[in-house]
């Protein structure tokens, strides 16, 4: 009952930002057609883009980078729209894009690996296998996380796919497991006694829940995922 209702409430907060979003190009079409002037980029998909990543990065905190990809792209179309140049600047949106995905990867896997340095010095128990921090670009990833003491880590996936396989892992209390996924998409088993938090952004993606649940049951194994889902999917299974 725990898991549904989490997951409920998840749901119901990005309905919410649907319906906010839809609310308002409907009230926008409907001042047009009352004969008020309004300009026609009102009306553009770049325009949604950027509300879309507006939104995300309200729910989000900031945090990431793929609220600010999304509301670059539609800013970027939009202009384009709006200015007059006398020169294309939309070739430059994809290499643009590229070059802040690799500038934010390196930056991220610099703080992980700092912040891992730091729980190992802390934890004597802890070792490398405990955590896991993969990038996949352009490619595809499959692990088997074997840790009778999972501790989290983080997940980065542009254009390929990640499956990451819990089913002989473990954990204790809470555990956190951030993913970004762009253009792409992750696949991640679990054991049916686990509890799963879903706390990801999600923009022209989905996250599906697949997993067997069980009986409610109190537990004391909690995966929480954390991130953003941007033009992709996540697939939650468990066996």
């Amino acid at each position: 009952m725990g898991n549904y209702n989490r997951r409920q409430d998840s749901g119901n907060g990005s309905g919410l930002w649907a319906g906010v979003i839809i609310l308002c190009i409907g009230l926008f079409i409907f001042l047009k057609k009352m004969g008020l002037e309004l300009p026609n980029w009102l009306f553009s998909w770049p325009m949604i883009l950027i509300a879309v990543g507006c939104i995300m990065g309200v729910k989000g905190k900031f945090q990431g980078i793929a609220w600010f990809i999304v509301t670059m792209v539609g800013c970027i179309f939009l202009v384009g729209d709006i200015v007059p140049f006398d020169w294309n600047l939309r070739r430059f949106v994809w290499p643009t894009i590229l070059i802040l995905i690799g500038i934010y990867i390196i930056g991220r896997s610099t703080s992980k690996k700092s912040q891992y340095e730091k729980i190992f010095s802390a934890d004597d128990s802890a070792n490398s296998d405990d955590f896991i921090q993969a990038t996949t670009i352009f490619s595809g990833t499959n692990k088997v996380i074997l840790s009778k003491n999972f501790k989290g880590g983080n997940v980065t996936t542009v254009f390929g796919g990640t499956e990451l396989n819990f089913s002989q892992a473990d954990i204790e209390g809470e555990v956190f497991l951030e993913i970004t996924t762009l253009f792409a998409g992750v696949e991640i088993i679990v054991p049916s006694s686990w509890d799963v938090r879903v706390d990801v952004n999600t923009v022209f993606g989905g996250i599906e829940d697949k997993r067997i649940v069980p009986p409610a049951i109190p537990s004391n194994k909690t995966l929480i995922l954390k991130g953003s889902c941007t033009f992709g999917g996540v697939d939650l299974k468990s066996y």
